[in-house]
């Protein structure tokens, strides 16, 4: 067997070391399960709004319901519930962005019985107004609510029903939870609901902000879990006094099919018994129903996965995995029903260079039960992991996308803030090895802490929303997530990355990593965006994993590099074959354009900006300790000397070169100052004359723009060699320039501060 893009031998050695990791953990009873949010975009329409930058669109759309009908029946199965939801609200947007979703019982018993009753994801059922009217009153009857409680709504200017609202909640009447309801009093026209204007679900257009509160005290809600017998109505219901149930269940018919929309219902006993009635009702009527609205309660022993739309991408929450087999086989599922709908993991920037999704494929740690996840019970595992990352930042910039640094989605703990550390240190003193610390004062000594420049909790590159918030019970869900991970364009690669992660918490288990943080300071914008500098640090994070009996190969990482940091070519020195000169992309922040207003959507960019590494190879002529080049050879960017550095290397040497690829759209004079194409000269100053040189170029070499969109594999690697050209002659300078460095940027040279 083999998972790309490994071979069999590979992935044999890969699989071995991923259940090693897992006897580990067993033995050590960590209870470890792993989630994570792959992306997805349509592989030949990379060109629509939809799959660049917006978050909704109508393929977007279809191709997500063709998705959850194919991974309902691979991974659900029968049993399992089908679920047109509701997911998050955006600044800027008029209602939630929809979630579609499938759930099922962790102990085996059915939560939907029979699929017939689920209605065709955009079919026409052809039903009417009236249909809606039948379904509520034969629902109410199961629901042992009294004939007539369903209220009719209409839409503003409309004559008859637009479907009905019923006000419910599970409570106790004599000491047992019932379903009731109540009348709601108060509405401009009594007895019916004018809905607000919109082609959003009944649901979310109740105007509750004209439902005056009740003078009695609100229904208390009752709890029964799913462990306990279900609901079961007495002869009689007692309704609960006006205006005291604020959720409501509503039915409506929309575009010829019956649409049934479910409140939030905070137990799973509830729930369950509700999606029962509904069922039976759906049933009886020979009627299927779409369920839409809230998901099921969180961890009450009902799981599943959503699928949500998200700018330019399309995005899976999957369901965790307690186990490395478990993972292998749920992903490898998941990547093959995408393929069958036509989605894909990966697409190609105009100038050829391999991209990712353009969107995250998160990973999340917890355990089966919240009070069970591992970083609860031992909250250094978290100062250990925040630590290390921070240690090295290999594992920030290797598996990220286009778009790093502060303003990012994912900043690291010391991009963000300058003083963090010092506070962060503080705060460590009290997630010490085996010593417990109560939930609520994790969250307190980190959450101020773990954020972007502006205190944005979620964007940041470990991010703990869900692992204990004291003011969100609903997400205190013990669990943490690592958001620096992009999609990788091969199931395999992002499988070893998950790896890669469980390995971590196996090591950290049992030594925890308490050294002090480390002060990069300006290095992180300079030496760190260097591929051969993230390369040295990436080997000695798999020298400490190998050191903690967890043996990664480097070559296994191969994929991750030519993905992320594709060489641009190299050409040899004309004094010596085994001399040559090497091009290869290098990191590159984009700052969040600060003009530009909060839509909601994506945050527009400042892409105008590149960097590259130069590497110069053979280049003899020092002591190999030496930190610059020899006076003996000298690489020249466009007539500017490259500040080269040595590699520890002999003859080895690398530099950066940063330079504006692009002129921003509206840009004064200053900023529309284009720095390409680069031209490179080496020089032999011992000789004093010309030995090699290329020229690279940012776009089409022809000087005509490239077309937005690569049609195919074939085609972007056309682009991405063209713009790369070796150059076998070429001329000394009158004089060689001097060196000019800033001090908080040794290895670059920055060409928009020259002359």
């Amino acid at each position: 067997m083999s998972i790309p893009p490994y071979s069999p031998a590979q992935w044999q050695a890969i699989d071995a070391l991923g259940r090693a990791v897992d006897q580990a953990l067993d033995t050590l009873n960590v209870g470890l399960a792993m989630g994570g949010k792959p992306t997805y975009l349509a592989c030949d329409s990379w060109d629509a709004l939809e799959w660049q930058y917006t978050a909704l669109g109508p393929e977007k759309r279809r191709l997500a319901g063709e998705l959850l009908q194919r991974l309902q029946d691979r991974l659900a199965g029968v049993g399992s519930l089908r679920h047109y939801g509701l997911g998050k609200l955006y600044p800027g947007e008029l209602v939630p962005r929809w979630a579609l979703g499938c759930f099922w019982r962790l102990d085996g018993e059915p939560l939907w019985q029979n699929a017939a009753w689920f209605a065709e994801d955009g079919l026409d059922h052809g039903h009417h107004w009236q249909d809606a009217a039948t379904f509520m009153d034969e629902l109410l009857r199961c629901l042992a609510l009294p004939a007539g409680t369903g209220i009719p709504a209409f839409e503003p200017d409309a004559e008859h029903p637009h479907g009905f609202v019923l006000p419910l909640l599970t409570v106790e009447q004599g000491g047992q939870p019932v379903w009731t309801s109540c009348p709601w009093k108060g509405f401009p026209t009594p007895g019916e609901i004018r809905l607000l204007p919109g082609t959003a679900a009944m649901g979310l257009r109740i105007p509750l902000m004209d439902l005056p509160l009740p003078e009695d005290d609100f229904a208390i809600e009752v709890m029964p879990a799913l462990s306990d017998p279900p609901i079961r109505p007495p002869q009689r219901v007692t309704l609960a006094p006006p205006n005291t149930i604020r959720l409501a269940l509503t039915v409506e018919m929309r575009q010829g099919t019956l649409h049934v929309f479910l409140p939030p219902i905070a137990s799973a006993r509830s729930y369950v018994d509700l999606l029962t009635a509904i069922e039976a009702t759906a049933e009886s009527l020979d009627q299927p129903v779409v369920i839409e609205g809230y998901p099921p309660p969180h961890n009450q022993g009902i799981q599943g996965f959503q699928i949500t739309p998200a700018p330019g991408v399309l995005e899976v929450s999957i369901h965790p995995a307690a186990s490395w087999p478990d993972l292998v086989a749920l992903h490898t599922a998941l990547d093959a029903e995408a393929a069958a709908c036509g989605l894909c993991c990966s697409k190609f920037a105009p100038d050829g260079r391999p991209l990712g999704t353009g969107g995250g494929a998160h990973i999340t740690l917890g355990g089966h039960r919240p009070e069970m996840s591992p970083l609860l019970r031992r909250p250094d595992l978290l100062r250990s992991l925040v630590t290390y990352w921070q240690h090295h930042p290999s594992l920030s910039y290797l598996f990220a996308g286009q778009f790093i640094g502060p303003t990012s989605q994912a900043p690291r703990v010391d991009e963000a803030h300058h003083d963090v550390l010092y506070e962060l240190e503080v705060a460590f003193l009290s997630l010490t090895p085996k010593r417990p610390v109560a939930p609520e004062i994790v969250d307190a000594l980190l959450r101020p802490l773990l954020t972007d420049v502006t205190g944005n909790t979620h964007r940041t590159a470990l991010c703990i929303d869900k692992l204990f918030p004291v003011g969100n019970p609903r997400s205190q869900l013990g669990l943490l997530e690592f958001r620096g991970f992009e999609m990788p364009p091969h199931t395999g690669l992002r499988l070893l990355q998950m790896l890669l992660v469980r390995a971590f918490v196996a090591w950290f288990w049992q030594h925890p990593f308490t050294q002090p943080l480390k002060r990069w300071g300006p290095a992180l914008r300079d030496r760190w965006r260097l591929p051969h500098v993230l390369a040295q640090d990436f080997q000695a994070v798999l020298t400490d994993l190998a050191a903690a009996g967890y043996a990664f190969e480097a070559e296994w990482f191969d994929g991750f590099w030519e993905h992320r940091l594709p060489r641009y070519g190299q050409v040899s020195l004309v004094d010596n074959p085994a001399r040559f000169l090497e091009l290869r992309a290098a990191l590159e922040p984009w700052p969040v354009l600060g003009d530009a207003d909060d839509s909601g959507a994506s945050r527009p960019v400042d892409n105008s900006r590149e960097r590259l590494q130069v590497r110069l190879v053979g280049a003899v002529g020092s002591p190999p300790e030496a930190e610059s080049l020899s006076t003996r050879y000298t690489v020249l960017c466009n007539g500017h000397v490259v500040p080269m550095r040595s590699t520890g290397v002999p003859g080895e040497y690398v530099g950066g070169v940063r330079f504006r690829a692009r002129s921003r759209p509206n840009s004064p004079p200053p900023l529309a100052k284009r720095h390409t194409p680069l031209t490179f000269d080496v020089i032999d100053t011992w000789q004093n004359k010309w030995v090699g040189g290329a020229v690279y170029h940012a776009d089409d070499p022809d000087g005509v723009p490239y077309a937005p969109t690569v049609i195919s594999p074939e085609e972007a690697q056309r682009r991405f060699a063209e713009r790369f050209q070796p150059r076998r002659r070429g001329a000394m300078p009158a004089q060689v320039p001097p060196l000019v460095l800033h001090p908080e940027t040794p290895y670059t040279l920055d060409l928009r501060l020259m002359p």
